[in-house]
């Protein structure tokens, strides 16, 4: 019986018949310079007419960090240390010094101190009072640790079934000192059967198969001669890398979906705002250290912004002074006027609802609004995996007679259930121009723990009062940070990412609507 295999199929036939050493698919695919796929494909042939198969077997392997690489090139501290004794020729020296001398950190210069201690080619005294180092030894002979680190030179990935029981000692050290990489993975060992040692090759009959048609193939008539090779439409096509649209954006799009399905008005503010609205309009103290240039980006061009009305900017002044009509005493001080025209970029979109609101509630003739934004901000901060220094942030807002913490937390429950929390807890909170104010914390089923998510509250009569919006009139307010969002739908544990854009991460993000 005639056996059709394929000519590729045939040559690693022949192949495997002749190789007496365990034969791996990968080095297999590379000598024949033919992709690990194609090489598998023609090895399933071979299992369907039993001449052949593969199996899987685990390997340990060893490679060097970036820190390895490093000590590979330039020597281990010890070796470095000793270079500068020499260099220096210093048969002693003070510790200090030598401290200095190494322009070593001072974890990795005792590192290599204690391995040169070890080595026996120095030594360490306190006679005198003061910590001295000796160079005691003649010659310096490179190390057994030395010796298995030069492997690396030759190959980057060691296999733990090629190391000696000596060399495989090593490894303990160099892990211990953090200069390699342990990983493990599986490879595939291919092998003939005795059906496949003992198959006659005349028994073989190559198939002329090919994956496409060619216009040669039309105009020659040759198409007739070959089989077009089947094709496997469950096996995936080749990965797109097409645009789309950040992760960010996608959830700033979705969250805008939100607010406008519940009746509010998108707003926009100035990135570069004055003192005025970024504080004195939320009843701000001027001496607060929330204005320090440790927290602020004050702008030196423009310097000066533009204040609104003078009836607005006189309301403001005697609210911060004796606290107007709104029943409150104020803060008790003499406003500069000149503070609050300073400019700076806004450190929260509060400033951009409080300029619109005061504009749209006197000129629709006080009748109840929804205004939301999602806008940047900036805070002087230090950067680092939970902190921008820019970053997004959400606001909503509603102003309506009579509303009170039941309407807010109604609000607040709708919003995050169109967000995809089921479940969120309100508490009692502290925020500078909210009162009373709720801290917002949402059910996250994935970790299984309750998680903060922001502020809210109503605005204090202090901030709306100067603005028009008077008893029984309130505003219910409340916002948080976009990103934090952001690292639980993307499940990020570094909100930097968003901004550092790790290519394979973005590849792997769809597109939700």
């Amino acid at each position: 019986m005639k056996i059709i295999l394929r000519k590729q199929v045939i040559d690693i036939l022949k192949i495997l018949r002749d190789k007496k050493d365990k034969i791996i698919a990968s080095d297999l695919a590379n000598d024949l310079n033919l992709d690990y796929v194609v090489l598998m494909s023609a090895i399933n042939d071979l299992i369907s007419y039993e001449l052949g198969g593969f199996k899987e077997e685990e390997i340990n392997q060893i490679s060097l960090n970036k820190e390895g690489i490093n000590y590979l090139k330039s020597g281990l501290p010890e070796r470095q240390l000793l270079g500068v004794l020499i260099q220096q020729d210093k048969k002693e020296i003070q510790l200090e010094e030598f401290i200095k001398l190494s322009k070593m950190e001072k974890t990795l210069f005792y590192i290599g101190l204690s391995n040169l201690k070890q080595n026996k080619w120095i030594a360490q005294s306190k006679a005198s009072g003061e910590s001295k180092i000796f160079l005691i030894a003649e010659e310096f002979p490179k190390t057994e640790i030395e010796q298995f680190l030069s492997i690396f030179n030759e190959k980057q990935v060691l296999n733990y079934s090629e190391l000696s029981p000596d060399e495989l000692s090593h490894i303990d050290t160099l892990n211990k000192r953090k200069i390699i990489n342990k990983t493990q993975r599986t490879q595939r060992i291919i092998y003939i059967t005795e059906k496949g040692k003992k198959l006659d090759l005349n028994e073989i009959e190559e198939l002329k198969q090919v994956s496409k048609i060619s216009s040669e193939m039309l105009s020659t008539g040759s198409w007739k001669d070959v089989e077009l090779k089947p094709f496997d439409v469950s096996k995936p096509g080749p990965l797109l890398k097409a645009g789309k649209i950040h992760p960010i954006i996608n959830l700033i799009n979705e969250i805008r979906e939100v607010f406008l399905s519940m009746g509010f008005t998108e707003i926009r503010g100035p990135i570069v705002e004055s003192a005025f609205f970024n504080f004195d309009a939320l009843y701000q103290p001027q001496d607060h250290p929330a204005r320090e240039l440790h927290d602020t980006f004050y702008l030196s061009n423009p310097k000066i912004a533009k204040l609104p009305d003078k009836e607005r900017v006189l309301a403001v002044k005697d609210m911060h002074e004796n606290g107007g009509n709104s029943g409150s005493t104020g803060w008790r001080y003499e406003w500069d006027e000149d503070i609050a025209k300073k400019t700076l970029l806004r450190t929260h979109t509060t400033a951009t609802t409080i300029r619109k609101l005061a504009q749209y509630y006197l000129e629709n003739d006080k009748k109840p609004i929804k205004v939301f934004s999602v806008d940047r901000v900036f805070r002087n901060e230090k950067v680092d995996k939970s902190h921008l220094a820019e970053f997004t942030q959400i606001e909503g807002i509603v102003i309506d007679d009579n509303l009170n913490l039941c309407d807010l937390i109604g609000l607040l429950s709708e919003f995050y259930r169109k967000l995809g929390f089921k479940k969120i807890i309100t508490r009692p909170g502290f925020f500078p121009y909210t009162e009373p104010s709720m801290e917002v914390s949402v059910y996250y089923d994935k970790l299984g723990e309750w998680l903060e998510m922001g502020g809210s509250g109503i605005f204090r009569p202090e901030v709306t009062y100067p603005f028009g919006v008077e008893e029984p009139t309130r505003v219910l307010a409340w916002g948080q940070g976009l990103e934090r969002i952001a690292m639980l739908y993307y499940e990020r544990k570094d909100i930097r990412d968003f901004y550092i854009n790790p290519i394979k991460w973005l590849r792997q993000q769809s597109y939700h609507k």
